[in-house]
């Protein structure tokens, strides 16, 4: 193996991903949460769901795409696309299957893009810290 296609020392992007879709579907947890009291409260609007569900998504899957590539070596915007498409996959069958049923249409392949952007944010933001 050449020096210019060695990993760095400690590279595990797998483990990687897997803590940063946990980190991530964590915080879809809590904010998911938040959004719902805020709502029982009547703090926010109903109305304002349609804004708040893809807020929570994106917020979620830059925190997938930034933690999933703590370990990674190069590619992190690569790492952190793939660590927030496996996020929002997840997230569609865990949420779905507690709502009664997984439903795939167009919305989801919007989601997908949406959130496999923001992953790529996120990795392309822990390069910078890293440098």
């Amino acid at each position: 193996m050449s020096s210019a296609t060695k990993k760095p020392e400690g590279a595990r992007p797998v483990s990687s991903a897997v803590r940063g879709v946990a980190a991530a579907f964590i915080l879809s947890l809590v904010l998911t949460a938040l959004a719902a009291l805020l709502l029982q409260k009547q703090v926010i609007p109903v109305s304002a769901v349609r804004i708040v569900n893809p807020v929570i998504k994106s917020l979620s899957a830059l925190a997938a795409g930034f933690f999933g590539t703590a370990r990674t070596g190069s590619r992190r915007w690569l790492f952190g696309a793939a660590a927030a498409i496996v996020y929002i996959v997840v997230t569609t069958v865990v949420f779905g299957l507690l709502a009664g049923g997984i439903h795939i249409g167009s919305g989801n392949l919007a989601d997908l893009a949406m959130c496999g952007f923001a992953g790529c944010v996120g990795g392309m933001l822990r390069s910078l810290r890293a440098e």
